[in-house]
């Protein structure tokens, strides 16, 4: 009767941890956007994208709640580019990209699939309402983590966005 008592025990221990998510395939490499031939990641600074992309459309900033300095946000046709200070040094917090020829380090693009994605970046995402998220472990308890994200209509890709670990508010 123990034999089975501990049977049941780690079959239901192994179910639950199976059940807390799928598996991921996410890496730091797989954290990239190439748009318009200019391919952004986590360590990408605003130098970065001015130099690729020219002057954004559109700028605002706002006193960092998190950081000494400004906040900044520069928009894009089809992009948005949110930004930290670090010193004099605009650094990448995220890109939203919800048109254009924006596409993953995996060969995810507009249109894209639910089960593309799960093909490319595995089933460890988390699913907020129309959001897809896939991320990577935080460095420090205080971080925000660095992460992959898709926005959803009817299960094709829409948007697609890449944030940085960055401090948490």
């Amino acid at each position: 009767m123990k034999r089975i008592i501990v049977l049941v025990l780690i079959f239901t221990l192994a179910a639950a941890l199976f059940a807390c998510g799928g598996s991921t395939k996410l890496t730091a490499s797989d954290l990239a956007l190439q748009i318009g031939g200019f391919t952004a990641t986590p360590e990408t600074t605003m130098d970065d994208v001015r130099a690729a992309l020219g002057e954004a459309d559109e700028y605002a900033e706002a006193v960092s709640c998190v950081y000494t300095g400004m906040d900044k946000t520069f928009t894009y046709d089809n992009m948005i580019v949110y930004t930290y200070p670090d010193g004099e040094t605009d650094r990448l917090m995220e890109i939203y990209c919800d048109g254009g020829d924006a596409v993953t380090a995996k060969g995810i693009t507009f249109g894209a699939s639910v089960e593309e994605i799960e093909a490319a970046y595995g089933s460890g995402y988390t699913k907020s309402g129309t959001l897809l998220t896939y991320e990577l472990p935080v460095s420090a308890e205080n971080m925000e983590p660095a992460s992959l994200y898709f926005e959803l209509e009817n299960d094709r890709v829409t948007a697609i966005g890449i944030t940085a670990e960055h401090r948490a508010e």
